[in-house]
């Protein structure tokens, strides 16, 4: 079964209505074209009686007074009535019409017959007219008979006409009003109550409810929009459950910038009673014993670098760009992040001293932690795996390019292209809000760079970051 959609039924409703009332346009026009011909017609069989009524008067005068100008008169009035008799050729005349005026001149040939036939016998002495008057008198009164009858038939053909012609207006109206309403039932059924609900349900998502809108069972357009809308809904439902997860994660994020700082105050202790300790000893005590010793104070110090860089990465501070040492960056990210490779994972650094670029350290290191965690995360199910970062070496005097190579499982070939939208995750529940590599996106872009990543899927995936280069004469200015 065929069925339309909502653009094809309104077309073909609107195309329906126009033919209807093209319809009645060209039967209305037609029908008073009609009307028009028998205007013409009546006027015709008015002036046709008249002139029969104009040679009977003479006919009266002829024979009450015997008058010959009122016998040629009358043949006068009669040639002049046939001859327009004789003119319906040249009008739009139906076959009953044409029919009617040549069965009307051949009684008024008849009659002219009869009235000149009667003037001769008249002429002659001794003659009894009486039959040929009553005979001319009939015939008279016949063509009078039938020419007011032709009228009142045409007459009557226009009231007819005009009684059909106005109940097809009638019906015509009472059509349109039906395919109107019809049409403005369809349109406030299928697409003005959906949209309303549409805008009902907008209303309730932004009060929190994020409730879908039923779809009913036609297939068209507005069918496509609920389903498109109910998508959207779903999707906005997953991203302000991201929205909320990565609030926690901000929050956890102060949470531990404030442990750290006051983590910092212990560490300090640990380290200066550990310089004391071994100050007020000296050489006198066991060399394993001030070995450990400075093992603590080694430790501590380190502790107290990541809880610092920890609280660098936690500042929230205005882009600051800079010349800076490329390697510096990595180390001081990979500082922060070395507590959270597993023990079947490598990490090989392996970036020169002599590059240096123009960035924010801090910002460049939120970049390379989350590359590296997301590193970390994609081999959590593998006993081992590796995480290089190195430079290309064939690279442009404007730019170098810092390579993050990991052996995780790697991107499938659909998702390759969406790595870098917001709220984009494969991960699951907990692991990441889908904003990492978005926001490293961004960052990338105000240092005037450009990241890009390749993938195999099981194989692993590296990341190209392009940033721009300074000469190392800028650098040491």
């Amino acid at each position: 079964m065929l069925r339309l959609n909502v653009r094809q039924r309104i077309i073909a409703g609107f195309l329906i209505l126009s033919i209807c009332l093209g319809g009645q346009t060209l039967f209305s026009y037609k029908q008073l074209l009609l009307v028009e011909d028998k205007t013409y017609s009546v006027e015709f069989i008015d002036d046709v009686e008249s002139s029969i009524l104009n040679f009977r008067r003479q006919e009266k005068n002829y024979l009450l007074y015997g008058e010959q100008s009122s016998y040629e008169l009358a043949l006068l009035e009669i040639e002049n009535t046939l001859m327009l008799l004789n003119r319906h050729s040249d009008m739009n005349f139906d076959a009953t019409m044409t029919e009617n005026i040549i069965t009307l001149k051949k009684t008024i040939s008849e009659y002219r017959d009869r009235i000149v036939s009667m003037y001769t016998v008249s002429m002659k002495q001794g003659h009894n007219l009486e039959t040929e008057v009553i005979k001319l008198r009939e015939i008279g009164q016949e063509l009078v008979a039938k020419a007011q009858s032709i009228a009142t038939l045409e007459r009557e053909n226009i009231l007819q006409i005009n009684r059909q012609l106005r109940k097809q207006l009638l019906f015509s109206i009472l059509t349109v009003s039906f395919l109107f309403l019809c049409t403005l039932y369809f349109i406030t059924k299928r697409i003005v109550s959906p949209l309303k609900v549409i805008e009902e349900t907008t209303t309730q998502i932004a009060q929190g409810n994020f409730a879908p809108v039923d779809v009913g069972n036609i297939e068209d357009e507005i069918a496509q929009v609920q389903v498109a809308f109910n998508r959207m809904v779903s999707e906005l439902e997953h991203r302000q459950a991201q929205l909320v997860q990565a609030q926690k994660m901000s929050s956890i994020g102060t949470l531990s910038a404030g442990i750290a700082h006051q983590v910092n105050n212990p560490l300090n202790n640990i380290s200066t009673s550990a310089q004391i300790l071994q100050g007020e000893l000296g050489d006198s005590f066991d060399p394993f014993a001030k070995k450990l010793l400075h093992n603590i104070e080694t430790e501590t110090a380190r502790a107290r670098d990541i809880v610092r860089g920890l609280l660098e990465f936690a500042r929230c501070t205005d882009l600051a760009i800079r010349t800076v040492s490329l390697k510096g960056v990595v180390e001081n990210a990979v500082r922060l992040v070395s507590s959270q490779i597993p023990s079947g994972v490598t990490l090989d650094v392996d970036v020169p001293e002599e590059i240096f670029v123009r960035l924010d350290p801090q910002r460049m290191g939120e970049v390379l932690i989350n590359l590296i965690i997301n590193a970390i995360q994609a081999m959590k199910n593998k006993p081992t795996g590796f995480i290089t970062i190195t430079v290309l070496e064939d690279q442009v005097d404007e730019a170098v390019t810092l390579v993050v190579t990991d052996s995780g499982k790697g991107i499938s070939d659909a998702d390759l292209p969406k790595v870098f939208d917001p709220f984009f995750t494969r991960k699951e529940v907990g692991e990441g809000t889908g904003l990492g590599l978005s926001v490293a996106y961004g960052i990338i872009e105000e240092f005037d760079g450009e990241i890009r990543v390749e993938s195999t899927l099981g194989v692993g995936s590296r990341f190209y970051i392009d940033l721009p280069l300074v000469q190392h004469d800028e650098s040491v200015a």
